[in-house]
């Protein structure tokens, strides 16, 4: 039996005893090691002796079975187990296992790969065994350069790779899914590192980091929509060429300038533009009336807001970690690597033939940028091994790199590669007769699937292609990357810039693609347009074919295209050998919620008006947006519209809008004047079916205005589910992916409600929400201090504390004597944390003197590097949740004070009121001794002229 060590295993209190275990399973005597099953979790453990345990997993890899040691749990303690995740385990009721025909097929996980040199394996959320080139990156010490295709596994390496680093480190890339997955990869069954802080960023949340700049950033819609009110006063065609142009050229090419000038771009080489020296003229007229449309648009370019942001950067980071960085223009790159403390500690990594916009990456301009070329040649390492395509898609892209290199020569040494597929799951690329009985086939049998999708050279093509196929899985390369799927069909990807690949063939023959291996060259012809113009056209469809994990589906009208002779892909079936495709409606669920993480709204969209068939509500939500025009309908003195005073009443009434209520109250407006009597009818008709719980009555609605509707109040199901308590419904909803990025008008999210329930509900705090509460779990919240932006993972106190305190504060200033200070402290918070379940906040988290640390690290005015300036205090040990602060809730910055409904209050306002309180106080109690004293007096008067009356007598 073979045995892998997790490598962050620490079995160095029970080293003795580890050993023996280890060697008892390594020859199959898993009785004498007390091998056990551990019902219901998948793993199994052994005895290492009376009070400690081993916990194992079971793998298999090509027919071997192999046991993975993942812990050595001490003293029994199963419930902080990084793996159990605080499942009881009773250890009378393990099942005692003591060969592997005992074990379950379903307890083994499968894995990829597994190096036959390898004693360790890594983990992220699956098991990982390094092959040779990746053993040896991850041994190597920064700065380094790692390249690798699709699938080459660069970056699960290079996120293990960070585990090893100490200190302040950034890992940062453009895609903002990409850098959301590879937090959720790299804190994987509860991963902890106290040797260092990691910012997860994208390029974008770096730059607000710095400062967060003003307007919105301008994306190619936006960009589309204004060159098409100028197409017509030039020859240029292609918007999104042009936007390239702008976005990768004009600005980003120069670190050290916002913008070429009309003289630099038109000086500009050959290989430097992806226009002809004739067209540059038009080119920069257009970017002249880009520059104004910014500014009167309110937009911003990022290119040059990275290069106005260099005066913001500071050095803060041990390390940097650049992934995809072939996506990221000079400037960027510039204004990153500025903020190492020491030169040099970087990873880079990347792949140039992914690149679908004409940047004019190469590696070598990385190697120059800061450095000199030779210093980075050993650091340098390439990884030719492929575990996510079927040896098959990844034949055709080799013979596509050949052709590639072929024809252009190579940019650089490091580009000058071929790839090596391991995938054990077997497909083929088919070739497809562009018959319409035939398109029309496949369309038939793959629209209904997730798992097939359909990709074209560029936004244009999709009009014609959507003709042929009524999948809402369509997509431009530049949409498709960074996607995968099972199965992708290519549609005329060739055949629309059929001339503009006959130009990519010219000169290569199929010698040059029949060999086994490419050789580093250049390019013949130095003054060819085509060497930089035409690149990226091999690069789109490079991408295109590699998105296919397992099938690749061609069809192309110019059949006999030389590039399809060259790639083999024209020997074209007439019969296509292909089963009706099918997903169920919780797949395609799934799928649309992962497309709109990753912004690719147009898709999301269609699968659920074609697949999932939402409709639209019939009624308008009041949104912000709304509430005005509302308002005014409503409060207009000068007529009486019943039905607008009846849905802002009731509004009003929902958000605790008092102000609102008394001014319809002053318009006669009935129910206005005893609001709270009104309370529970609108519950009643609105959410009679959440306060039942009763999910079949609120799937109705969901069947069909889908799983995020918005109701007449702007919640969304999930919302309303836990505004209610409803905690089926509210399974139900998690089960299905609702979202977790929704908000009601005043900002609150799913997560601040349920704690808005849990400090008002003894018993929802107990027995509902920690069932619920690390599901609605934000892994960051995002605030905005001073203009910056702060990514505060889920994983710190001061996220904690910021969450409750949101919910907390007002209940807590509310029952404050006038005389105290209108704030919380730390007697306050200990008592909010002290309510919660260990498994939602560990015990050492709950002392009052580490939160006190946390309370006074993080005040506005306190100079610490690591201050996120949370609160404010009004006096000793009195703190306020800081007025300035913003939290982003969607797209929008949401004042926090408006999310609680609260007066903002300074320590001088504080001050003022207390002093104010007091002397109030002072004075009341100065009048209630002058009033004593004043019936004493008249009572002793009395009592005298008594005395003296008796005496006259």
């Amino acid at each position: 039996m073979e045995i892998l060590l997790y490598n962050e295993i620490d079995y160095s209190k029970v080293r003795k005893q580890f050993d023996k275990v280890i060697t008892q399973l390594r020859n199959g005597d898993w009785a004498g090691a007390e091998m056990k099953k551990m019902s219901n979790t998948g793993y199994y453990r052994a005895k290492l002796d009376d009070t400690h345990r081993l916990l194992l997993k079971l793998a298999k890899y090509e027919g071997r079975t192999y046991l993975l040691a993942l812990e050595v749990i001490l003293n029994h303690n199963y419930r902080d187990s990084r793996f159990l995740s605080g499942t009881v385990i009773d250890e009378s009721k393990l099942m005692a296992i003591k060969k592997e025909a005992e074990v379950a097929p379903e307890d083994f996980v499968k894995m990829p790969y597994v190096n036959p040199r390898a004693k360790h394996f890594h983990l992220l959320d699956k098991v990982i065994s390094f092959d040779v080139d990746q053993s040896e990156v991850f041994n190597l010490p920064p700065p380094l350069i790692v390249i690798g295709s699709a699938g080459s596994g660069k970056t699960a390496l290079t996120l293990e790779k960070i585990k090893t680093l100490r200190g302040n480190i950034l890992y940062v890339t453009l895609s903002p899914y990409l850098v959301e997955n590879s937090a959720n990869l790299y804190y994987s069954f509860k991963y902890e590192n106290d040797h260092q802080e990691i910012d997860f960023l994208s390029f974008k949340e770096f730059v607000e980091t710095l400062r967060i700049p003003s307007g919105r950033e301008l994306q190619f819609r936006q960009f589309d929509g204004w060159f098409i009110r100028h197409r017509s006063t030039v020859k240029i065609r292609d918007s999104y060429k042009l936007f390239e142009e702008f976005k990768g050229v004009l600005t980003g090419m120069r670190a050290h300038k916002a913008y070429l000038s009309r003289e630099d771009y038109l000086s500009l080489g050959i290989k430097q533009s992806v226009f002809l020296s004739d067209e540059r003229e038009q080119v920069y007229d257009l970017f002249e009336k880009y520059l104004t449309y910014l500014k009167e648009a309110n937009l911003y370019d990022l290119n040059m807001v990275a290069f106005e942001w260099q005066e913001y950067v500071q050095a803060k980071y041990d390390f940097v970690i650049v992934d995809e960085v072939q996506d990221l223009t000079n400037v960027q790159l510039f204004l990153i690597l500025k903020s190492l403390k020491v030169k040099g500690q970087f990873l880079l990594c990347g792949d140039s033939n992914q690149i679908v916009h004409p940047n004019f990456f190469s590696w070598s301009n990385v190697k120059t940028m800061f450095y000199t070329q030779s210093a980075l040649d050993n650091e340098l390492r390439i990884l030719r091994t492929n575990y996510r395509n079927s040896p098959q898609v990844t034949a055709v892209a080799n013979r596509l790199l050949k052709v590639k290199n072929a024809r252009f020569g190579s940019i650089d040494r490091e580009s000058t590669y071929l790839v090596n597929p391991i995938s054990e799951r077997l497909g083929e690329v088919v070739c497809l007769s562009d018959q319409p009985k035939t398109k029309q086939e496949l369309n038939q049998k793959t629209k209904q699937s997730a798992n097939f999708a359909v990709i074209v050279m560029s936004n244009e093509d999709k009009v014609e292609a959507a003709k042929v196929f009524q999948t809402p899985l369509l997509f431009s390369v530049q949409e498709a990357k960074g996607l995968e799927y099972e199965n992708i069909i290519l549609y005329n990807f060739v055949s629309q810039k059929s001339r503009e690949f006959i130009e990519i063939t010219q000169g290569v023959n199929r010698e040059d693609v029949e060999s086994e291996e490419i050789r580093y060259s250049r390019g013949k012809d130095k003054s060819d347009k085509s060497l930089d113009a035409y690149k990226f056209y091999i690069n789109s469809l490079y991408v295109a074919m590699t998105r296919a994990v397992r099938n690749l589906y061609v069809i192309e009208t110019a059949q006999k295209h030389p590039l399809l002779e060259l790639l083999k892909l024209v020997d074209n079936q007439q019969k296509l050998n292909l089963a009706e495709q099918k997903s169920s409606l919780e797949d395609w669920q799934r799928e649309a919620r992962r497309l709109e993480m990753q912004g690719k709204n147009e898709q999301a969209d269609l699968i659920k008006q074609n697949i999932l068939g939402t409709q639209k509500t019939p009624w308008t939500p009041i949104t912000p947006e709304e509430l005005p025009r509302l308002k005014e309908e409503a409060l207009n003195p000068e007529q009486f519209n019943k039905k607008a005073k009846d849905r802002l009443f009731d509004f009003a009434l929902m958000y605790h809008d008092y102000d609102t209520i008394r001014q319809l109250a002053e318009l006669k407006y009935r129910r206005a004047e005893k609001p709270e009597a009104e309370r529970n009818s609108i519950f009643r008709r609105s959410y009679a079916q959440y306060a039942a719980d009763d999910v079949r009555k609120v799937a109705e609605n969901i069947k069909k205005y889908g799983f995020d509707y918005r109701d007449e109040f702007n919640l969304t199901p999930l919302l309303a589910a836990l505004k209610t308590g409803a905690l089926k419904v509210t399974e139900f909803l998690l089960s299905n992916q609702a979202k977790l990025d929704v908000s009601d008008n005043l900002g609150m999210y799913p997560l601040l409600i349920a704690l808005q329930q849990a400090h008002t509900n003894a018993v929802y705090m107990k027995n509902k929400l920690p069932q619920l509460y690390k599901r609605l779990q934000p892994e960051y919240l995002k605030i905005k201090v001073d203009e910056h932006l702060i990514k505060m993972p889920s994983r710190i106190m001061e996220y904690f504390l910021l969450q409750n305190l949101l919910v907390k504060q007002a209940l807590i200033v509310m029952n404050r004597k006038p005389t105290e200070h209108p704030g919380f402290t730390a007697d306050d918070v200990l008592n909010i944390v002290e309510q919660f379940d260990a498994d939602i906040l560990p015990d050492y988290r709950k002392k009052r003197q580490y939160l006190s640390s946390i309370l006074s690290k993080n005040e506005v005015d306190r100079n610490d590097p690591y201050n996120r300036k949370l609160f404010r205090r009004l006096d000793r040990g009195v703190y306020v949740i800081n007025p300035d602060l913003e939290i982003a809730v969607g797209e929008e910055w949401m004042d926090v004070y408006k999310m609680m409904q609260l007066e903002k209050i300074t320590p001088e306002e504080s001050q003022r009121r207390v002093a104010e309180a007091n002397r109030q106080e002072l004075k009341r109690f100065h009048d209630e001794q002058m009033a004593y004293y004043a019936r004493l007096e008249e009572r002793q008067k009395k009592e005298m002229e008594e005395r003296l009356g008796r005496f006259r007598w």
